[in-house]
């Protein structure tokens, strides 16, 4: 007579243990209690080889056990994040009765991939496959623990309430707006949030989150190819071979690569900064100048100000000539929004404020300034109160934010400009650092990001106020400047004369 083998099942301490229906013979493995809210003791990879039969490699081991209540896992494709995930929730809700995890995907499919290994697992264990009446793709455990899949659409999302933990797959596809809207979700509980993904371009939450995770207390992990023993070099050196270094690159090799609808990538942001602003040549304050781009404010949008300084320095000198050319150099000093909802005539005001910064000492020569308004729509109200109430030695220069392809001048002063010349004219300064970000000014921070988010066709999901305005100080000022372009300037100087 054969001897019956029978599998050992483990199971959580509490309810769950007495719903159970365990054949003689079988050992009954218990789950230590939680010991305190949110808190799960033993260690998930163990659990995982013992009662699933499942064997984690190293870097998923790791993962699996880290009790970070932020963790971020950056990796390839197709080395088991979705497992490791799905392990993860089931973990948790068998561990602690009447817990909720949700799993967001950017579609409901993609979620649901997860909730699909969650349930393979469950039933592993014996578990019934029911879901809990309300949402279509959910498994109820019988302690009362729920999996819940849903898309990362932000409005489907505001319904629900006290997750012990989130898991957020493929979260360089989920737009920030879904971000915002599940983070309340965590209060109530104190709950983790767990995002996985590999790489889509230097933009978005994901992107922010894996490059700033130290000092927002992120717990990061890398998984790429190479790491896993389950793709084969063959494999992976076919996909190099057939599909090229840059698909290789950002789906194997966790490398951020900038989306070809990105203004700048991250690399070329970063080059710009200089720790302290650039300071004019000998004999040469008398020259600066300073841009003011502002771009108004519409509804939910706040009213971006952002002061460019234009400063010279001598170049080499011709010794035929005796010439020294001027070589002109922008550099970003302040970067300011006004709060939402505030008064319109409050604008001047605020904008000669920023204007006094700038203002020399009384033995200085004065300096000129130029104040580029973008007045699309509404903004010959804020234009009337500019010349109602002028400031000193700055020139009022109205625009008008075409889609053209000309600009041309309008009545009354205005200028119209394509959007599409003012972005040119400042991704030509940047490529042929004229432009410089000084990386203490105030708001700096605020401007970097959108230049990360930035995208000409305005798909992006951060705001643009601040871009625009700094395309207006830029457009203006090589306008003015040619040789912020390499052209020469008007006029070369000459620094002394020799007597014949």
């Amino acid at each position: 007579m054969r001897q019956k083998h029978t599998r050992q099942v483990y199971i959580a301490s509490g309810p769950l243990a007495e719903q159970r229906q365990i054949s003689p013979g079988t050992p009954e493995v218990c789950l230590p209690a939680p010991s305190g809210p949110g808190k799960v003791l033993g260690k998930p990879s163990v659990w995982a080889r013992q009662a699933l039969d499942f064997h984690p490699d190293p870097k998923q081991t790791e993962i699996l056990d880290c009790a970070a209540p932020r963790v971020i896992v950056l990796s390839s494709r197709q080395v088991g994040k979705s497992t490791i995930a799905a392990i993860r929730a089931l973990y948790l809700a068998v561990a602690q009765p009447h817990t909720f995890i949700m799993l967001v995907g950017p579609v409901g499919a993609q979620a649901g991939e997860i909730l699909a290994k969650a349930r393979q697992f469950a039933a592993i264990l014996g578990y019934p496959l029911r879901g809990d009446g309300n949402n279509p793709r959910s498994l109820k455990l019988p302690n009362g623990s729920r999996l819940v899949a849903r898309p990362a659409v932000p409005e489907s999302l505001r319904s629900y309430s006290k997750a012990a933990l989130i898991i957020v797959d493929e979260a360089a596809w989920v737009s920030e707006n879904a971000f915002q809207a599940m983070s309340p979700i965590l209060a109530a509980a104190n709950g983790s949030l767990w995002a996985l993904s590999t790489p889509n371009g230097q933009s978005g939450r994901f992107y922010d989150l894996w490059h700033d995770a130290p000092g927002r207390n992120w717990t990061r992990f890398e998984i790429r190819a190479q790491d896993c023993p389950r793709l084969s070099p063959e494999f992976l050196a076919g996909e190099r071979s057939t599909y090229g270094e840059t698909f290789y690159a950002q789906e194997y090799d966790c490398q951020f690569l900038a989306g070809g609808l990105q203004f700048l990538s991250r690399s070329q942001i970063e080059a710009l900064l200089v720790p302290e602003a650039v300071a004019p040549g000998p004999c040469l304050a008398e020259k600066s100048e300073i841009y003011l781009g502002l771009d108004l404010g519409k509804r939910q949008d706040h009213t971006a100000l952002v002061a460019v300084e234009l400063t010279f320095q001598n170049g080499p000198k011709n010794n035929a000539t005796q010439a020294v050319p001027l070589l002109p150099t922008l550099t970003v000093r302040l970067v300011d929004l006004l709060a939402l909802d505030s008064p319109t005539v409050n604008i001047p005001r605020w904008v000669r404020d920023v204007a006094q910064r700038f203002a020399p000492s009384c033995f200085a020569p004065k300096q000129r300034g130029t104040l580029l308004v973008d007045a699309t729509g509404n903004g010959h109200t804020v234009i009337e109160l500019f010349q109602a109430q002028p400031i000193p030695n700055y020139a009022l220069k109205p625009i008008c934010i075409s889609g053209g392809q000309v600009s041309h001048q309008l009545k009354g002063g205005y200028t119209s400009v394509p959007r599409a010349d003012l972005l040119t004219s400042l991704k030509v300064a940047i490529e042929s650092e004229k432009l410089k970000l000084h990386a203490t000014a105030p708001g700096m921070d605020l401007l970097r990001r959108e230049l990360q988010q930035f995208q000409p066709a305005g798909d992006q999901s951060e705001h643009d106020d601040l871009v625009i305005a700094l395309a207006l100080a830029v457009w203006q000022a090589a306008k003015n400047h040619p040789g912020l372009f390499g052209l020469k300037e008007p006029a070369p100087v000459f620094p002394h004369h020799r007597l014949i």
